[in-house]
């Protein structure tokens, strides 16, 4: 009894994976990672912590290690120091937070989002989608940037320069906001100390709208000008002494018709058809036909 319960549950599992259609296993996205990077003294070079940064953790490594485990997605925070960072990751990332940095460099191939909190100083390389500069912080965009938030917590004097274009900026606090500007040509946004520079020819005061198109109306129709049947409209009469030569038209050569080539009906048997639906049945009696022969000789057998 025991080898023919082994036996069922062998052909059972075997028919669950030749059944066509069954499901596949499905491995769920891996969640983003933060880093936290900070100049280590005693070590004398910059290292990294996987989560916040602890102080009282020595488990921190090599930023040559962070370079092979990145991943895009994920998310790096530089925290403060004296010592100035000149890091390149080949990821798209999340989040870059610089954290009352000193002076960090981070190049990456593009940024989800960017804050560069008061007393840091900031360069990021790569396309950025929203970046958020605070009070007194310095902030070098070197390419394009899609949204831009100059954001007042205490003085409001970030100073501010983008190589590429930036397509919206906004300036305000907590409770309102003080301007929006729209389309800033490319190296052209600068703000100083929270006083903008660009030349006003550079951008705009309002939203670019594009101009729907209104659908043509079929019962419309246009107005044609009535004809004044007093003018009449000279005709210059024709010189029949004039000929007009007649240029031969050379006929083109005919162009050969592409005549399609039937494909090998061998290469088709040869291609495997996932959509037949003999296969199921075939498993199903054949499983039958093993299961049923194997209980009758287990049956003789302890008979």
């Amino acid at each position: 009894m025991k080898r023919l319960k082994t036996i069922v549950s062998l052909l059972a599992a075997a028919l669950l994976l030749l059944t066509p259609g069954s499901k596949q296993l499905q491995v769920s996205a891996a969640e983003p990672v933060t880093y936290s990077l900070k100049y280590v003294e005693d070590k004398g070079e910059w290292r990294y912590h996987v989560g916040a940064w602890d102080d009282n953790n020595a488990g921190h490594r090599e930023l040559y290690y962070l370079k092979q485990s990145i991943k895009d997605g994920d998310i790096i925070v530089v925290e403060g120091g004296e010592h100035n960072l000149d890091l390149e990751l080949p990821v798209n990332l999340n989040n870059i937070t610089f954290n009352h940095s000193h002076l960090a460099i981070i190049t990456a191939k593009s940024v989800e989002n960017v804050y560069v909190l008061r007393d840091s100083v900031a360069v990021v390389n790569g396309d950025v989608t929203n970046a958020h500069v605070y009070d007194n912080a310095v902030a070098n965009f070197n390419n394009n940037v899609t949204n831009l938030y100059i954001t007042k917590e205490r003085s409001g004097e970030q100073t501010i320069a983008v190589v590429g274009t930036v397509a919206y900026v906004k300036t305000g606090d907590a409770e309102k906001v003080y301007n929006e500007f729209y389309n800033f040509q490319a190296n052209s946004f600068r703000q100083e100390e929270g006083i903008l520079k660009t030349d006003a020819s550079k951008y705009s005061t309002i939203p670019s709208v594009v101009t729907p198109v209104m659908p043509s109306d079929p019962a419309a129709t246009i107005p044609v000008a009535p004809v004044d049947p007093a003018v009449t409209v000279p005709v210059t009469p024709v010189d029949p002494t004039v000929t007009v030569p007649v240029v031969p038209t050379v006929p083109t050569a005919p162009v050969a018709p592409v005549v399609p080539v039937a494909p090998d009906d061998s290469l088709y048997d040869d291609v495997p058809k996932t959509g037949d639906l003999f296969a199921l049945p075939g498993l199903l009696v054949t499983g039958a036909g093993i299961f049923f022969g194997s209980a009758y000789l287990l049956k003789r057998k302890s008979a």
